[in-house]
Parts: C-alpha cells; sequence; structure tokens
C-alpha cells in the first residue's frame, strides 16, 4: 500500500531526516533514534485507542 504524505508530513519526515543525517556522534544518533521510537509507539496507542472507538470494540 503506497501513500502519499501531506505536505506538512512530508516536511516533517525531512526535518528529521536532516537531523539524523547530521548526527555525527553515535550517543546523538541513539536519543534521535528513541525519540522516534516512543512517537511512533504513542502514534500506535492513539491509533489502536482510536480505531477501537471508531469500531465499537471495548479494548482490554
Amino acid at each position: 500500500m503506497s501513500q502519499s504524505l501531506s505536505v506538512s508530513r512530508e516536511f516533517f519526515v525531512e526535518a528529521h531526516s536532516r537531523a539524523i543525517d547530521n548526527c555525527t556522534e553515535l550517543e546523538d544518533l541513539r536519543k534521535v533514534s528513541k525519540t522516534l521510537l516512543k512517537a511512533w509507539q504513542i502514534q500506535a496507542m492513539f491509533s489502536e485507542h482510536y480505531g477501537a472507538q471508531a469500531l465499537g470494540i471495548k479494548r482490554p
């Protein structure tokens, strides 16, 4: 499934891609990676919550 991102999301991806590209220290890359990992999991949590809510599914 290939979908296009909105301009604002493309901008966000590009800005963070540049931040990753500019990391010269391993510790900086670790911090950026952990921030993005946490943001991904928060987004997944919201998707699960609102998806279940929209479908009328009770979550444990």
